[in-house]
């Protein structure tokens, strides 16, 4: 069986049959049962993950390469198949302005099935209920909004080091400006004491001055700490968190997920990333 099949075998035994996993677990193989063995443990069996729609949790973003290969009579019927929010952005991404199909049941069906099948390339995805156990599990619960807002206070982190650098009175005012006030008194509070693990120096070299650039810099830099922190989460994972995001910042997150250099990189990010989960900025 493949590592994804024993996964989920893991997940079920677990949840429905405790009390007798030796039991099960002779019925596999030798093979099987080693690589079963050697399997993290899935998390807390959830019904309500099993409901959950692969196409639902994408950002539109993920949809609009195919999409534009359609015939513009076709576009309708598929923004017709989408969620309002997929539909409405992917109208606005495409500048597509007529009215949306109105579609069977059989009908959405079929061509949501396309565009799982576009989206996944024949990757096996591990279900959201049988995902291994991690501390990052929580990001994948979050809406686009919650999950960006995370990544920009995430590189809050960078900033906060590199104003330590900063002198002029009238440039630090010029930051704070071009800052929501949670996202100010977040960087005030990191101000407090010396950030132990940063990714890229000097990054503010780089800014044009302008509220959108600091903040376009800003989302890198979480990104860049993002990717460091699940450097080591299942295939599964990772794509349902990079398809959560902007397909632009899916690509940049895979482009950061690498091993921290920092002997404690790892737990200084998860216990970034977790406090951020519990403020819910």
């Amino acid at each position: 069986m493949k590592p994804q099949q024993l996964m989920i075998c893991k997940g079920w035994i677990n949840a429905l049959y405790p009390q007798k996993k030796e039991a099960f677990v002779s019925l596999f193989s030798s093979h099987d049962a080693h690589i079963l063995a050697a399997l993290p443990e899935p998390i807390p069996f959830d019904p309500e993950n099993l409901k959950s729609d692969l196409l639902d949790r994408i950002h539109y973003s993920w949809l609009a390469p195919f999409i534009r290969t359609l015939a513009s009579s076709e576009i309708p019927l598929f923004l017709g198949a989408l969620n309002e929010v997929q539909s409405e952005g992917l109208a606005s991404l495409l500048g597509f302005e007529g009215p949306l199909s109105t579609l069977t049941k059989m009908g959405k069906r079929a061509i949501r099935e396309m565009l799982r099948t576009q989206l996944l390339h024949n990757q096996e995805l591990l279900p959201l209920a049988f995902l291994p156990k991690s501390p990052y599990n929580p990001l994948l619960t979050l809406t686009f909004h919650q999950l960006t807002r995370i990544v920009r206070f995430l590189g809050l982190h960078d900033l906060a080091f590199e104003m330590r650098q900063i002198i002029a009175t009238k440039e630090l005012k010029k930051i704070f400006s071009c800052l929501s006030k949670k996202e100010g008194d977040y960087l005030n509070s990191l101000l407090l004491h010396k950030e132990p693990l940063v990714f890229q120096r000097l990054f503010l070299k780089q800014w044009d001055g302008s509220k959108e650039h600091l903040h376009k810099l800003l989302d890198e830099r979480g990104l860049d700490r993002l990717g460091h922190a699940v450097y080591d989460e299942s295939e599964s994972f990772i794509w349902y968190l990079t398809h959560s995001l902007h397909m632009h910042q899916g690509a940049l997150l895979l482009k950061y997920k690498k091993k921290p250099t920092h002997a404690r990189g790892d737990e200084i990010l998860r216990r970034q990333v977790e406090t951020l989960l519990k403020e819910a900025p």
